[in-house]
């Protein structure tokens, strides 16, 4: 009996891994899209109407989250096994997923539905938001 709960609770922790390893390399994606926006969007000029204060706002908000998405990909893909086991690591799989699905409802309510692009934006976030909730739904096999 205790084999085949190691062996459910191994199968558990394997996919629970490859779930968070999975939105890792979306924020991963993310990351790198976002350190890209000043040139994609050519902030330089196209900010140039905010005041300086309301556009060095922006931009710190902007590093901010290029920083945030950058640890949640370096924490998903290099220490996924640690968030899993630790009594912290729910709280952590539970704040990565509501940043995204906070980020869906603001493709709503801020940015305004735009058709195609917006529901690309939601699918993409959408992705990481269950792949990072997914492990707190794991059944958890105690020996």
């Amino acid at each position: 009996m205790s084999e085949i709960i190691n062996i459910k609770k191994g199968i558990n922790m394997k996919a629970s891994i490859i779930c968070i390893r999975i939105a890792g390399i979306v924020c991963a994606f993310f990351t790198v899209s976002h350190s890209l926006f000043n040139r994609m969007f050519h902030w330089e000029t196209s900010l140039s109407c905010l005041s300086q204060l309301d556009r060095a706002i922006m931009l710190t908000y902007h590093y901010l989250i290029i920083l945030i998405i950058g640890f949640m990909s370096v924490v998903a893909l290099f220490q996924p096994k640690q968030i899993i086991e630790s009594k912290i690591g729910s709280s952590v799989l539970l704040l990565f997923s509501v940043f995204y699905l906070l980020r869906i409802v603001t493709e709503f309510t801020l940015f305004g539905f735009s058709g195609s692009g917006s529901i690309i934006i939601v699918a993409m976030c959408l992705v990481p938001m269950v792949l990072f909730i997914v492990p707190l739904f794991t059944k958890r096999i105690k020996q």
